[in-house]
């Protein structure tokens, strides 16, 4: 015992250092290893037994209660390894409850009826959310909860009952490899199917409804139609984006709207998060602050902050409730709600810790979105922001502002700290994410936020008090002035050279050591601080050294591959493949690549097939499968279009062969050629065809 004792002490103790400082720091770490725990459960290649993590539980619980007896010096390892243990275990425990029926794992029509939960945007023009309440030929234990469709909405609006005949499948997996899994958010929105109408919808009669899903219809009802009254009473340039900063509802911003406050750097505006529900139920808060502390026998006898800090939380709890209650907004809320009662309670309101309660919060009832851009970006701004402030609030010396031009300057310089920080926190987490970075970010920040912060928000509150009275329309001009300042700037910044920047995709494991040193820099001390910078310096180093892949397989047989300089994609076909094909090149680093057919000067094609090489490899592209044999003797890859191999000549094929079985088992795949050899990386690997949402 004496000898472990001197090992732990020597080689271990100095690792666990953090884990034995102050009480506010264990919290803080805690809730980071409790996150650690789900981010290793989403990492695992198999899905682990409930029941089996459940005794393992017990056990380390069962040691970290002996090792603070017996072996005090392990107590904050064991009780480590308790907690990430306890993050994996409930992020096991929240995918079992989300599992819902899902669809044939083939195209079949069905007949569903439901109520509309939300309408969205597609690429095409909107597509229905249904809460299915029954489908045609489908047991009860077999119906998924909810399904996806596109079908034409005149005539009928959110909430409303509706019958569709519809052509669904399962919810798809990725297109490429470790890009954008469709099936996995699906699985935790409890959806079963996509698919689209063949029948105009019709009007349909529901059975019986629980009272929690009667408030729910009652609550998107309520939401749409508010949001399809702005939209008639708001300026018409501007309409779509204030029915989605008051209600959330995003469906009717015009798409180039959406794409120039993207490049602009300005999208985090469309997404209800910390800033609107900041600025809205602070808002409140102010607004309360000063009508209470003019009631002069009332502001001398109380602290009118603490009623006012009532209604401000009553504000964050009736915009969460009409923004949809998206996770971001649920994280924001949470966010507030801590603000407001540490006002009542006569807290500090804004730490570190009020951060980490809402991030556990959040991963307690949604560990799904611990891997999601929203709650990385989100979370990673607050922190940025609250560490930075922290510090700025010890340094800088206070001094009275007697003039109308000291306020603005300091107003300005807060703007522009946050601004920066914001991005500058944020910006690793979006790079990593979308593959590409918004180059004058900061500066479309700083010219478009005084409008959002002094002019749009304010407007939405006053909107939102209007409303009841039918006196929202000077609110909403105001508000709608302050959004074309908005849009006029970001098209103005958009319009610069080279205003996007695109990268190609980072590996998985880039995102969790950046996020673990990123932990570092914002909860550490000093020398953890700059381990954190570190990290952050070797993962974008090591990333940049990774290569792209050479080639695209798709699902249905269409080869892409690069051409030489890697500035042109040649394609078979330029009409098939265009989604994947977008997603392929856009994680190569070049969404705006050239585009051309291999036919027309690379490959040699007859009726039958197309033969062509690609760093050494030869490739041939199959239509029929009388012509496998043949191309299996000369190519060193083979391509089948259409049908299957057959077993016989899949055994006696040399080369590496696809056909119609291993698309369905595996996906998509891509090729990266090394040393004359090809590594195939499939979109549905083995490991995901193993967790529950493959």
């Amino acid at each position: 015992m004496t000898q472990i004792n001197r090992i732990f002490e020597r080689r271990v103790e100095p690792i666990l250092q953090g884990w034995s400082a102050p009480h506010y720091q264990n919290f803080d770490w805690n809730v980071a290893a409790f996150a650690l725990g789900i981010a290793v459960y989403f990492a695992l290649p198999f899905e682990p037994s409930i029941t089996s993590l459940g005794v393992l539980i017990v056990l380390i619980a069962a040691g970290t209660a002996a090792s603070s007896r017996i072996m005090p010096r392990l107590y904050p390892l064991f009780f480590v390894i308790l907690i990430i243990l306890l993050g994996a275990g409930r992020s096991a425990w929240h995918s079992t409850a989300s599992e819902t029926p899902r669809l044939a794992n083939y195209e079949r029509i069905y007949e569903v009826t439901g109520w509309v939960e939300a309408i969205e945007r597609s690429r095409n023009g909107y597509r229905w959310r249904l809460r299915v309440n029954a489908i045609e030929g489908l047991r009860p234990e077999d119906t998924p909860k909810r399904v996806r469709i596109r079908a034409k909405t005149e005539g009928f609006a959110a909430g409303d009952a509706v019958s569709v005949l519809t052509v669904m499948t399962p919810p798809p997996g990725p297109v490429v490899p470790k890009g954008y899994d469709p099936a996995r958010r699906a699985f935790f929105e409890q959806m079963g199917g996509y698919g689209f109408a063949i029948r105009a919808p019709e009007p349909a009669v529901l059975s019986v409804l629980s009272p929690e899903e009667k408030l729910k219809r009652a609550v998107v009802r309520f939401r749409y139609s508010l949001a399809d009254h702005i939209r008639e009473a708001a300026p018409v340039k501007t309409a779509g984006l204030q029915a989605a900063l008051l209600t959330g509802v995003r469906a009717y911003i015009p798409p180039e709207q959406t794409e120039n406050l993207r490049v602009a750097g300005l999208a985090h505006v469309l997404a209800i998060s910390g800033m609107h529900m900041g600025l809205l139920a602070g808002g409140s808060f102010w607004l309360a602050t000063l009508m209470l502390a003019s009631i002069s026998p009332l502001s001398r006898r109380y602290d009118v902050r603490k009623p006012a800090a009532i209604i401000g939380a009553l504000a964050a709890t009736g915009y969460l409730i009409l923004s949809g209650a998206s996770v971001a907004t649920q994280r924001a809320y949470i966010m507030a709600i801590i603000v407001f009662l540490a006002v009542v309670l006569d807290r500090r309101a804004f730490s570190m810790r009020s951060v980490m309660v809402a991030a556990l919060a959040t991963l307690m009832f949604h560990p799904e979105a611990l891997i999601s851009v929203g709650f990385q970006m989100s979370f990673a701004a607050v922190a940025a922001l609250v560490v930075v402030y922290r510090e700025w609030d010890k340094r800088r010396i206070y001094k009275p502002q007697t003039h109308i031009w000291d306020r603005l300057k300091s107003n300005f310089s807060t703007i522009t700290v946050t601004s920066f920080v914001a991005g500058t926190a944020t910006s690793g987490f979006a790079v990593l994410h979308f593959n590409r970075i918004a180059r004058y970010s900061l500066i479309g920040n700083i010219l478009a936020m005084p409008l959002f912060t002094f002019f749009v928000m304010p407007a939405a509150l006053a909107t939102l008090i209007a409303l009841p009275f039918g006196l929202e329309h000077w609110p909403l001009v105001v508000m709608g002035k302050g959004l074309s300042g908005m849009l006029y700037i970001a098209d103005w910044v958009a319009s610069w050279p080279g205003a996007m920047w695109y990268v190609q995709a980072a590996p998985p494991w880039v995102i969790g050591v950046f996020g673990f040193g990123f932990l570092l820099i914002t909860l550490g001390e000093k020398q953890r601080r700059y381990l954190g910078f570190a990290l952050a310096i070797i993962c974008f180093a090591l990333w940049s050294q990774t290569s792209r892949p050479d080639m695209r397989i798709s699902d249905s047989g269409q080869v892409a591959f690069w051409g030489e300089g890697g500035e042109v994609l040649y394609v078979g076909r330029k009409g098939s493949d265009r989604y994947g094909r977008s997603q392929f090149m856009q994680m190569s680093g070049a969404p705006n690549g050239e585009i051309e057919r291999y036919q027309d000067a690379l490959a040699d094609c007859d009726r039958l097939a197309c033969r062509f090489k690609v760093k050494g490899q030869q490739i041939s592209v199959v239509n029929h499968p009388s012509e496998i044999a043949e191309e299996c003797r000369q190519s060193d890859i083979v391509v089948l279009t259409q049908r299957d191999a057959g077993p016989v000549v899949k055994r006696q094929c040399k080369a590496h062969l696809f056909d119609a079985k291993r698309f369905a088992k595996e996906g998509a795949q891509d090729v990266y050629i090394k040393n004359g050899e090809a590594v195939f990386v499939p979109a549905n690997s083995e490991a995901r065809r193993r967790r529950p949402w493959s």
